[in-house]
């Protein structure tokens, strides 16, 4: 009788604790919505198509921060994917976009098939895709509005709401933007060192990085020229 009282007690504490992170997490979610340009939803859709992103066909995985396999742990089988996509392509097209701290991403995601634990990332939760979703939302619909681009800093405050270690968005660029799509992140990267961004402000480094987005190779490979290298940042 003891026994199973005490388990009807841990149940109902289990219970309460469980809603009040819900609340917890909705609560974030709504005072970041409040934050941020009121277009970021479509920031975020004009940001990922530079890597080649279309809302009709592109999967989006997502992985635990600090989960990601390193090359040692590779299984037999992704180690031949990965030799076989550098030698035909000069590189893999697999990419980090950005990340989240929201974790309510991990309830729209569609869960990864059972697979050998050699074949399967650990930190690896599972992938948002049109075609798999019970609404058929595009995956930029879905992605949190905390999303923060590839190398550029997360806020603080952001992360001390959420308190999880974070979810790394990434996807596979179409091949002919896979020896370029460094570029691109490369861009990112000295956004993050030549000044502060802001990254609940408009994202007016859209307009920097653009010049190396996939539509714009695509451009140069007609009229073959190249991208302009004085790169200038403008603060947000």
């Amino acid at each position: 009788m003891s026994s199973t009282l005490d388990n009807n007690i841990k149940d109902r504490r289990r219970r309460r604790q469980q809603q009040q992170k819900i609340q917890t997490v909705s609560q974030a979610s709504s005072i970041i919505s409040g934050q941020v340009f009121d277009k970021r939803r479509s920031e975020i859709y004009e940001y990922l198509k530079l890597f080649g992103y279309k809302p009709d066909r592109t999967i989006i995985q997502v992985h635990i921060t600090g989960f990601f396999r390193k090359k040692g742990q590779l299984g037999q089988k992704e180690k031949e994917r990965h030799t076989a996509a550098v030698k035909r392509y000069g590189g893999t097209s697999f990419v980090i976009v950005g990340r989240t701290h929201d974790p309510s991403i991990a309830e729209n995601v569609v869960k990864p098939k059972k697979k050998s634990p050699q074949d399967l990332s650990p930190g690896y939760i599972g992938y948002l895709w049109k075609n798999k979703d019970p609404k058929k939302r595009d995956p930029h619909e879905i992605i949190p509005l905390d999303f923060t681009p590839i190398h550029l800093p997360y806020p603080p405050d952001w992360k001390n709401m959420f308190g999880t270690k974070g979810f790394m968005l990434a996807l596979h660029v179409p091949a002919s933007f896979v020896k370029d799509k460094n570029r691109l992140t490369r861009a990112l990267y000295r956004i993050s060192k030549n000044g502060v961004v802001d990254i609940k402000n408009e994202w007016t480094f859209l307009n920097e990085i653009r010049q190396f987005g996939i539509d714009n190779k695509q451009q140069m490979t007609t009229t073959g020229t190249t991208p302009r290298q004085n790169y200038v940042y403008i603060g947000s």
